[in-house]
């Protein structure tokens, strides 16, 4: 086992021991995760929900209800009381992807969810294995304009998918994308060479980054990124309109007073001003996002606007 590995573990049961007892006049406050439990998304909202409930005296159980990219946990949010006590922790495809790319969505995200507070952002990043002969994202955007149907890349989530697909439109070129079943399935037949690439995010990747199974040919965002700074940007490598970015934000149902967002965001916000928490999220491949709620709300909104203009540049839609 990893040293990552180790860490991720360690985060995920101090979350689970951390919880108090819930006090006898506050309800628990569950906090929905559309994904299974142990990957990054659920590791990133048990930190979250162990400091939540320090600060507000009550437990605050993560709930994992994974499937149909985020549809089951959406549609389950959309239906909820709007009173401060169901929450999810939404990453950019189940928020703002999903609505850009799918007609035959279970939930509106502008209509039926209010942003709490955004939590956590990162780039995203272009992957080959640690044995390929891709060096460079020109590399492989050469090979493709030579030979599209000899060039690979794998997708687990909409936001893999998306991101290659603008690839390939900014680019020109076609390649063969190959579905699978989420990001950890992706890994093994990337690792060995039978998949030229994967748009990922760190938290998913950074393991296979460090052991050196995985090399970075890019970064997505629009500046380098701190914690990789000898990376270069897709748009330095000459593609200067790409530019894009993975956060995790906290959401409830439309309709949850101002006030009880405000407590919840102030709960989450002293969480992650904690030194404690903050390196917790720096290992796991992420950083920190500090907004109000009236910028987190904001954020979420300009995203939404952000991914449906991606689509469209991609000219991509699933149904």
């Amino acid at each position: 086992m990893t040293l990552f590995h180790r860490t991720l573990l360690a985060i995920a049961a101090a979350a689970v021991c951390g919880m108090p007892a819930m006090a006898a006049d506050k309800a628990p406050i569950t906090m929905l995760v559309p994904f299974s439990a142990g990957g990054s998304t659920d590791i990133l909202a048990r930190v979250i929900a162990k400091d939540m409930a320090e600060k507000l005296d009550t437990s605050v159980i993560v709930e994992n209800k994974p499937g149909a990219e985020g549809f089951i946990a959406g549609r389950q949010l959309k239906s909820a009381k709007p009173d401060g006590n169901t929450l999810m922790l939404v990453t950019t495809s189940v928020y703002a992807i999903n609505p850009a790319i799918s007609t035959d969505i279970p939930y509106d995200s502008a209509k039926d969810f209010v942003t709490v507070s955004v939590v956590a952002s990162s780039p995203n990043v272009l992957l080959a294995s640690g044995n390929s002969k891709f060096n460079s994202l020109k590399a492989v955007m050469d090979a493709a304009a030579e030979k599209p149907e000899n060039v690979t890349y794998g997708t687990g989530a909409t936001m893999h998918l998306l991101n290659s697909k603008l690839l390939e439109s900014l680019s020109n070129t076609k390649m063969v994308g190959v579905p699978y079943k989420g990001s950890a399935a992706v890994y093994p037949d990337l690792i060995s060479g039978r998949l030229d690439f994967m748009v990922d995010q760190p938290l998913s990747s950074m393991p296979f980054i460090q052991n050196g199974q995985l090399k970075v040919l890019a970064v997505t965002s629009p500046q380098r990124w701190s914690q990789m700074p000898d990376v270069p940007t897709v748009a330095e490598q000459g593609y200067p309109d790409f530019a894009t970015t993975s956060w995790w934000a906290v959401v409830a149902p439309a309709g949850t007073p101002i006030p009880t967002l405000q407590k919840l965001h102030d709960a989450i916000t002293a969480g992650l001003s904690q030194p404690a928490t903050q390196e917790k999220i720096k290992q796991i491949g992420a950083d920190i996002t500090p907004m109000t709620l009236q910028e987190s709300q904001a954020f979420t909104a300009e995203e939404l606007k952000q991914w449906k203009s991606i689509a469209d540049k991609a000219q991509f839609k699933l149904n």
